[in-house]
């Protein structure tokens, strides 16, 4: 299997945000045919709660006949791009989307299960491409940064894939994907936004000056500030703002 890594996890995501897309159970971001729902249908069966209820059935029947829609699920999204060969574009248009070899074929809960890196969510590290899971509902999604997540799901956050913040959903666990490699977001892949954002800028501890980040330390309470650019460093686990218009970095602890 070719070395996927959760920068390239995020990406795929974000790319699936500009396809249309529904919720299917089972489904892993292929383009929504008849045959594809049948098959999907045949093994999650035609009840209320399933997906393919006869309502439901209906509407994915119409856009099969529309072309240009495609159907996942939240485990299906992530399992769509480490199915995917080479070409980075899992399930989408991939031969490959059902045969075993390019990563096990997994639920939501033996993926965090076989995960080796793990936590309560309260404990989420800021690093792109992580995966949030509930256990109470089995659900997962793709932490992308800032507070924001991509899933699939079917409920009133949406249907299909969409964006949604953090908070919009009581997820419990976080976990590194134990498919994919984790490597650090470069500074080149820096997200560069002029916007305004409440920090704490009183960090737990306070990192060492002069480093490759900080050339300032702000000691104090919350405070509004402008920034223009962030960055994680992985090796102090903080993650760094850079004020807009000065060359000065912060370390920004929380919302």
């Amino acid at each position: 299997m070719a070395n996927y890594n959760n920068i390239g996890l995020v990406n795929h995501c974000k790319n699936a945000l500009n396809l249309r897309t529904k919720y299917m159970w089972g489904g892993v971001l292929k383009a929504i045919t008849q045959s594809y729902i049948n098959a999907l249908r045949s093994i999650y069966g035609c009840q209320s709660g399933t997906g393919y209820d006869a309502p439901r059935y209906e509407m994915l029947s119409k856009l099969a006949k529309q072309g240009g829609w495609f159907g996942c699920d939240c485990v299906g999204l992530i399992k769509s791009y480490y199915w995917a060969r080479s070409t980075g574009q899992g399930g989408v248009g991939s031969p490959f989307a059902y045969k075993l070899g390019y990563g096990p074929d997994v639920n939501a809960t033996t993926m965090y299960n076989n995960a080796k890196e793990k936590g309560p969510i309260s404990s989420l590290p800021e690093i792109p491409g992580v995966i949030v899971y509930c256990r109470s509902h089995p659900h997962v999604g793709v932490y992308i940064g800032d507070g924001w997540v991509i899933e699939s799901t079917l409920s009133a956050r949406g249907d299909g894939v969409v964006k949604t913040r953090l908070k919009d959903f009581k997820w419990e666990y976080w976990f590194k994907c134990p498919y994919i490699q984790y490597v650090n977001v470069p500074k080149t892949d820096l997200h560069i936004e002029n916007r305004k954002f409440k920090y704490a800028a009183k960090a737990r501890k306070e990192p060492k000056l002069n480093s490759a980040f900080v050339k300032r330390y702000i000691a104090g309470e919350n405070t509004i500030i402008e920034v223009d650019s962030e960055s994680y460093d992985s090796a102090s686990g903080y993650t760094y703002v850079k004020i807009y218009g000065k060359d000065e970095w912060v370390v920004k602890s929380s919302l």
